[in-house]
């Protein structure tokens, strides 16, 4: 999809913030996007939310797992819960909605006409009951336990229903905040108090999602949102 330097689209956006997940996002019944290791009982929150012990189970042997990967900043996510917390990053979303929520919010197209970003549903016979994220001939879905959140080939007559989020039909953008500095922090809040957790280089490029109060930029970084100086040495903001 063609853009400039100086805004990325709000279909691209959301992709990329769902992208970021794969390989790394596990599948909690409920779950939006809550991160695990900042909590001091991650395997107890996991065990309230599950649906049974078993499937309490699967979820923390994968967050184990990614755990001892040498991940961090593990989120939890169900099928919905992995588009919606994306879509309320961007600002598209403020209310939790389900896969079938998602799927009434959509303009309803043919499987031929699907672009990325455009979400791909299952329907059992009864009801829309699972969902993903369109990217070229694959898809992107938090697909349970067991693996959480993948990108793997569409599988024919599995995805039988397909949409279109309305913020996307105009194709607008979001401007983009370019860091100037060789080295600047990426803060969880907006604020030299909050925690550091990440460096972002020169040149790079984020999605502006707003402006803290404090006069820190808000960005989307890996999928969520971050916190980066407004400090005209180190970022400035470029629009389209």
């Amino acid at each position: 999809m063609e853009q400039n330097n100086n805004v990325i689209s709000l279909r691209d956006a959301f992709v990329q913030a769902v992208n970021e997940q794969v390989g790394k996002g596990i599948y909690v019944w409920g779950g939006n996007g809550e991160i695990l290791d900042e909590m001091k009982d991650p395997f107890g929150w996991i065990e309230r939310k599950e649906t049974s012990a078993a499937d309490a189970k699967r979820a923390i042997a994968l967050y184990r797992k990614r755990v001892e990967a040498g991940f961090s900043d593990i989120r939890a996510f169900d099928c919905s819960g992995l588009v919606y917390r994306a879509l309320k990053d961007l600002g598209v979303l403020k209310a939790d909605v389900s896969s079938r929520g998602l799927y009434a919010l959509c303009r309803p197209i043919e499987e031929s006409e699907l672009i990325p970003g455009d979400l791909v549903f299952h329907h059992d016979g009864k009801q829309i009951v699972h969902v993903g994220v369109s990217v070229g001939n694959e898809q992107i879905e938090c697909k349970g336990r067991d693996d959480g959140v993948v990108r793997n080939k569409r599988r024919k007559g599995y995805w039988n229903r397909f949409g279109r989020l309305p913020a996307f039909e105009a194709e607008p953008t979001v401007a983009c905040v370019k860091v100037l500095g060789g080295s600047v922090r990426v803060r969880e809040g907006g604020g030299t108090h909050t925690r550091c957790i990440g460096i972002v280089h020169k040149g790079e490029r984020y999605p502006l999602l707003g402006r803290a109060l404090s006069g820190w930029y808000q960005i989307l970084w890996h999928g969520a949102e971050a916190y980066i100086t407004n400090n005209t040495r180190y970022t400035e903001v470029l629009h389209g």
